[in-house]
């Protein structure tokens, strides 16, 4: 039988974050209006430029908003996978990066500078 307590689920510490995760944060750290949202649980960090999402790195997957061409381009070179947040729902332009050989800085920097033409 299992108990109540057996079955919560464990809160994830920022010492848990993904390694792959810490230098891109590191990248923007002096950047004006760079800010990284997490969750009260700590799984989901989220780049974030003057209020606005731009990535996040959530239980090991890392998703960025780029455009609609340069995710379709990214996903033809098998570098990711469109970004899913639930069944049978896509986000335009976002990217899950699946590559284990993928650069998560430089394809941050991509997407951050985006962002900053997006405001």
């Amino acid at each position: 039988m299992v108990t109540k307590s057996q079955t919560k689920k464990r809160a994830v510490s920022p010492d848990e974050a993904d390694p792959r995760f810490v230098p891109v944060v590191k990248a923007f750290a002096r950047v004006p209006g760079f800010s990284v949202m997490e969750s009260k649980s700590g799984a989901m960090r989220g780049l974030m430029l003057n209020g606005k999402s731009f990535g996040m790195s959530s239980h090991g997957r890392f998703i960025l908003k780029l455009d609609e061409e340069r995710a379709a381009e990214l996903i033809s070179q098998g570098v990711g996978k469109a970004f899913s947040p639930s069944a049978g729902k896509v986000l335009k332009g976002w990217l899950e990066v699946t590559s284990p050989k993928a650069n998560w800085k430089a394809l941050a920097q991509e997407a951050h500078r985006l962002a900053a033409h997006r405001r």
